[in-house]
């Protein structure tokens, strides 16, 4: 299925003037572009492109920093239409490619650095099992206290 300029325009939130702007300087390359008098056509896939490059510049992200991110993409990647085909998130300042498998994260404008991850969800269960453990040592120890009435002797065998 094959868009036209109005109605690509139209599903993307992008402007006719950024699209022509964007593929004159190399940004996007529709699937199909007027050489020799035929019509301008974006794939559903252009436009998931598109609509990527808008939402990051919605974001904050400058047309420099998405270019950017494109040049590392179409250079280290064996993809098509990077915009379209990686998992990209951004913070905000940066763009980072979340890996196939998940299990790495990489800078897209630190040329490839690794981003060290955490999962939180480990850290909050270790915390809670600890927690847990305390509360129960600590369940315990009252107990063992009020078994022996509270003498001071029989507190120093408990501790």
């Amino acid at each position: 299925m094959e868009f036209d300029l109005d109605r690509a325009v139209c599903l993307t939130g992008c402007t006719a003037s950024q699209l022509r702007y964007w593929m004159r300087t190399g940004l996007i390359d529709p699937s199909s572009s007027p050489e020799g008098g035929g019509r301008l056509s974006f794939t559903f896939s252009d436009l998931v492109g598109l609509r990527a490059v808008r939402r990051m510049l919605d974001a904050g992200i400058s047309l420099q920093k998405v270019r950017k991110t494109l040049e590392y993409l179409r250079e280290n990647l064996e993809v098509e239409r990077p915009l379209s085909e990686c998992l990209l998130v951004t913070d905000g300042s940066t763009i980072f490619r979340i890996c196939e498998d998940g299990s790495q994260v990489i800078d897209t404008l630190r040329r490839g650095q690794l981003v060290f991850s955490l999962a939180l969800g480990e850290i909050v269960e270790e915390i809670r099992c600890r927690l847990w453990e305390i509360e129960r040592d600590r369940e315990a120890f009252l107990s063992r206290l009020l078994q022996t009435g509270g003498d001071g002797g029989a507190l120093e065998t408990a501790v």
